[in-house]
This record gives structure tokens, C-alpha cells and sequence, in this order.
């Protein structure tokens, strides 16, 4: 292939991706057809197919394509200069505006909980998410804002399961209990790690945090389909 053929195939790759995560987003993965994507995605079946072999693939695909733009994200975070545990509090609060307002965020996060556990593909995705809050905790650690006794790697998983389990039991359709519940279980969680002559300035961080996202949230539906 030409490299104007290479961009064009590209760019109808990720047309259909971004067609897809938007059905992803607010159906159930039973739900949705390939003929709903190639609607919205205005394309061939020929094309999807070229670069999906099934819906299957599809969805792994819009999984795989939401983890590298979210840790991207994340990566630009750390130039913040923030500390580990402000990084760590903001990544939290990152994923959850994302959630609440992106389609392909969304779209990730249900795919991953529907379809990707099958192909290891959860496990993956979700082992990064561990390796990068575990990585904040031992920076946070070595900055005196988490105490010692703490093994990074376990509240990375807390962290993570705090999130996940946060998507089942509030609604990310109502931005501002979901953001509400979630400086909740912060404030809940927080105590059992912090240092105590620190909590003061982190619960205040976490009540900031949570007044931002509100402020500047907008539900998916309402903004993006």
C-alpha cells in the first residue's frame, strides 16, 4: 500500500472505532449489531471487515484503543508536578470525567467488563492500571503523604476495584452523584493509608477535585450522541 492508501485505511479504521465505542457506550454489548456500527460509521461491510474480523474483535479493539489514549493522558499528568498522591487522586477523578462524558471511555470500560475478561484482554488492561497506581503509592510513600506500612501494589488493586465497583453501584448518567460517590469512597478509603498529619490537606484536595469535575462535566448523551 501507498502511504496516502496506509492514512486513508487508517483514518477508516478509526471512523469505524469511534462509531463503534459511541454503540458501545450506551448499549449492551448483546445489543448492538454491525449493521448499527456500519450505519453510524458510514462504511462498507467490506471495509469493517478488512480491518475486524468479527464484533468480537471489534470490541477488543475499541478496548485496546481507549487504554493507549487513557494512559497517554495519564502520562501527562506526571509534568504536573503535583505529588504522588495528588497524581493519584486526579488520575482517579480523570477516569471518572472521561467515564461520564467520553464516548470511547465508556465504551472501554463496559467492553471491558462484558467481553474482555475472555481473552485476557481484562486482566491486561487492568494490570496497568494497578502497575501506574502502584507506582504514584510508592512515590507518595517516599514523599511522606502515604505511610510506610502500606504495600503499593495492594492499594493500587483497591483503587482499581474502588473504581469498578463505583461504575455498578452509582450512575455515571447523573455526573454529579456518580462525582459525589466517588469523593465518598475517597474520603472513606483515604484514612487507612495517609498520613494522618496529612489528611486535613488531602480531604480538602479530594472536596477541590470533586467541585472541578462537577463544574466542568457533561453528560454523554447530552454532548456527544
Amino acid at each position: 500500500m501507498t502511504e496516502q492508501a496506509d492514512r486513508r485505511a487508517e483514518a477508516t479504521r478509526l471512523q469505524i472505532l469511534q462509531a463503534a465505542a459511541h454503540q458501545f457506550a450506551t448499549r449492551p454489548y448483546s445489543r448492538v449489531n454491525l449493521d448499527d456500527i456500519l450505519a453510524s460509521a458510514d462504511v462498507t461491510k467490506g471495509a469493517l471487515y478488512f480491518h475486524f474480523r468479527s464484533k468480537h474483535a471489534l470490541a477488543n479493539a475499541v478496548i485496546e484503543y481507549r487504554a493507549e489514549r487513557g494512559w497517554a493522558t495519564v502520562e501527562q499528568l506526571r509534568a504536573n508536578g503535583l505529588s504522588g498522591l495528588e497524581t493519584t487522586i486526579d488520575v482517579s477523578y480523570l477516569i471518572a470525567v472521561s467515564d461520564i462524558g467520553e464516548a470511547d471511555a465508556r465504551a472501554g470500560l463496559n467492553l471491558l467488563e462484558a467481553v474482555g475478561r475472555f481473552d485476557g484482554l481484562q486482566a491486561k488492561v487492568l494490570d496497568v492500571w494497578v502497575g501506574g497506581f502502584a507506582a504514584f503509592t510508592r512515590r507518595a510513600i517516599g514523599e511522606g503523604d502515604v505511610v510506610d506500612r502500606v504495600d503499593p501494589e495492594h492499594a493500587a488493586r483497591l483503587l482499581v476495584s474502588m473504581y469498578l465497583g463505583l461504575r455498578q453501584t452509582s450512575n455515571l448518567d447523573e455526573p454529579e452523584t456518580f462525582l459525589r460517590d466517588l469523593e465518598s469512597m475517597w474520603l472513606l478509603v483515604l484514612p487507612g493509608f495517609a498520613n494522618p498529619e496529612k489528611l486535613d490537606y488531602f480531604v480538602g484536595f479530594i472536596r477541590r477535585r470533586t467541585a472541578l469535575a462537577v463544574k466542568n462535566t457533561v453528560p454523554l448523551r447530552a454532548n456527544n450522541l
